[in-house]
């Protein structure tokens, strides 16, 4: 494996040689983990899903440093990545998408029932089609370039997903679809999250993109007044934090009171007293994420020049 992965990196050398300087990548895999130095004992800092674009900064070790969309810093293994050139990016940009929107299934062999996986997929992903429909089914490749089948039914073409607009009744039933998912530190998809990563990908799901910590997250969106729960919607980022005011922690508010969150695993709380799931963790803030989408960190996909060519 260490012959391979080094004639991996000589042949990227050589295309860097040719003029073909490989500066993008795609997230090749479902769900990799990034970590925070170039070694596989290092922590998760983060996730991303199949199809995620990321740009390219650094090497090491024959791992790659990439700056995921939203602008986080991490290191990722060669065998999770599709390194691309600026020419070769913008023909994915330019392709036919489309993006996983179940929670989770399977990239099939043959376009058939009982069909023998190829890969696992999860919501977020994103797998470019190279075929027709049949059966049923959609042929679609992965970014390191195996061929599939997915079922038409769980998937969107991405350029019309993208347009659409946010729906936070769609929003809950997913994250909903969560409940009991078990709390991940730097998971940030539906096989495992923490909280921030739980809040990023349900609004991923929404075709919008946020910061990757609770922290940043919070200073972000339209402030609201979150002393009466009338002031709150479906939808809002609720923070907490510790005894001295810094923020750990955030959760998605849904309604009469009621809150989602991952916190040891994915649970919902209450913030009225007397209730029996009523969380006394006191709020720090509440953000409106829908009143300042296209803002300072806040990013349609759309919009994002990684994910379209403007």
């Amino acid at each position: 494996m260490k012959k391979l992965i080094s004639a991996m990196t000589l042949l990227s050398a050589s295309l860097c040689c040719l003029g073909q300087s490989l500066d993008w990548g795609i997230i090749s895999l479902c769900c990799v983990h990034l970590r925070a130095e170039a070694r596989h004992a290092s922590e998760m800092v983060t996730q991303a899903v199949m199809g995620t674009p990321v740009k390219v900064i650094a090497t090491q070790d024959e791992w790659y440093k990439i700056v995921t969309p939203e602008g986080y810093e991490a290191w990722v293994h060669p065998q999770s990545i599709s390194l691309r050139s600026e020419d070769a990016m913008q023909q994915w940009q330019n392709s036919e998408r489309y993006i996983y929107t179940n929670i989770s299934g399977y990239i099939y062999q043959t376009p058939q029932e009982n069909a023998m996986p190829m890969s696992d997929i999860v919501l977020g992903c994103i797998v470019e089609r190279t075929g027709a429909s049949a059966n049923g089914f959609i042929k679609v490749s992965t970014p390191d370039g195996r061929h599939g089948f997915v079922r038409t039914g769980e998937v969107k073409m991405l350029s019309d997903w993208a347009r659409q607009q946010p729906d936070m009744n769609r929003l809950e039933r997913e994250a909903r679809m969560m409940l009991g998912t078990t709390y991940l530190w730097g998971g940030m998809s539906v096989k495992g999250a923490d909280c921030s990563g739980f809040t990023k990908l349900l609004y991923f799901s929404q075709g919008i993109i946020l910061q990757r910590d609770a922290s940043q997250q919070a200073t972000t969106g339209e402030a609201i007044d979150f002393s009466c729960i009338d002031n709150l919607q479906r939808g809002d980022l609720l923070f907490f934090g510790n005894n001295e005011g810094h923020i750990n922690h955030v959760a998605i508010y849904l309604s009469k009171g009621m809150y989602i969150h991952s916190s040891g695993y994915v649970k919902l709380n209450s913030l009225i007293v007397g209730d029996s799931r009523y969380n006394n963790q006191p709020i720090l803030a509440a953000r409106r994420i829908l009143s300042a989408v296209d803002s300072e960190g806040i990013t349609s996909v759309c919009r994002h020049p990684w994910y379209f060519k403007h």
